[in-house]
């Protein structure tokens, strides 16, 4: 079939059903009614001689080759937006755009004051919106253009061919404890680091952590006591308990001077964390993401 024969706009409609799975929902992101929303649908089975979704307890299910088309929809139709809507440059002073981010607690803690004020003095009029982690990886929102970055830490978004990042800044790990936490009166070794419950910070959901990876590398493991989305609460469920947080050093330090918590050098090599920001490859070459990511890398 040749694509002279499709009307574009039913992509655009098939995008949103399938993302979706919703008539209402999807025709309320394109500005249809459930009624226009509906005819477009039909015209678009008959021409690609499919059902494409068939609704199943309320819930528009696609069909085989309506994920198949899925595929390659959700990477051409963000191309095809860029390349109509994207000019050569970015008037920063008079741009109204608005940038969404999806971020982690700690992320928004140590980069968004300096970024927010960063933009503020020389966008004056740009917008910016922030979701928090999820947990799950924002990969599909990336990819559907529905956020514009992601920020945080994440090794399963940097092994993923289809987004790139830069890292805002590195810091070494080391392992926190409450002040009474008696079994570490001579110490913290690696016999101890393994015996203790840990505190897990997840913020995309993952059971797994750098911590437990570098452990595997030398045939250990540790037992994870509780898991958290959020760095920022962390520290402050050690109270009166046994459990370690390993967390990255700068925060620690700050923490410690509150005198809430005893610091150890974590006792095997965990490499160091890296805050990163995280965008799909399709809007590398945008002008208006190219000034933003700039403007990070000047605050570096």
């Amino acid at each position: 079939m040749n694509l002279h024969q499709i009307d574009l706009n039913l992509l655009v409609l098939f995008d949103a059903l399938y993302r979706h799975r919703s008539v209402s929902i999807a025709a309320k992101e394109v500005c249809l009614s459930q009624s226009a929303f509906s005819h477009g649908l039909s015209r678009l089975r008959v021409r690609l001689d499919d059902p494409l979704f068939i609704r199943i307890n309320n819930v528009m299910q696609p069909t085989d080759k309506a994920i198949l088309i899925a595929e390659k929809l959700t990477t051409a139709l963000p191309l095809l937006h860029s390349a109509l809507n994207d000019s050569m440059e970015f008037e920063a002073s008079t741009s109204e755009l608005e940038f969404t981010f999806v971020a982690t607690d700690y992320t928004e803690f140590s980069l968004l004051p300096k970024l927010v004020a960063k933009v503020q003095s020389i966008a004056p009029k740009v917008k910016i919106i922030v979701y928090p982690a999820q947990q799950k990886l924002p990969l599909q929102e990336l990819e559907s253009g529905e956020i514009d970055f992601a920020l945080g830490f994440s090794h399963q978004l940097e092994a993923s061919h289809l987004i790139e990042h830069q890292t805002w800044f590195s810091d070494s790990y080391c392992t926190v404890a409450c002040k009474n936490n008696k079994h570490l009166k001579q110490g913290l070794t690696l016999a101890t680091f393994t015996t203790l419950p840990h505190v897990l910070i997840s913020p995309w959901g993952e059971e797994k952590g750098i911590v437990d990876e570098s452990l595997a590398a030398i045939n250990k493991a540790r037992h994870i006591a509780l898991q958290l989305p959020s760095l920022l609460v962390a520290p402050y469920t050690l109270t009166n308990t046994n459990m370690l947080l390993t967390m990255p050093k700068l925060m620690a330090e700050k923490l410690a001077q509150q005198e809430l918590l005893t610091i150890f050098e974590t006792p095997l090599a965990v490499p160091d964390y890296q805050l990163n920001l995280y965008w799909h490859k399709i809007n590398s070459s945008k002008a208006s993401h190219n000034w933003l990511r700039n403007i990070i890398k000047e605050l570096m």
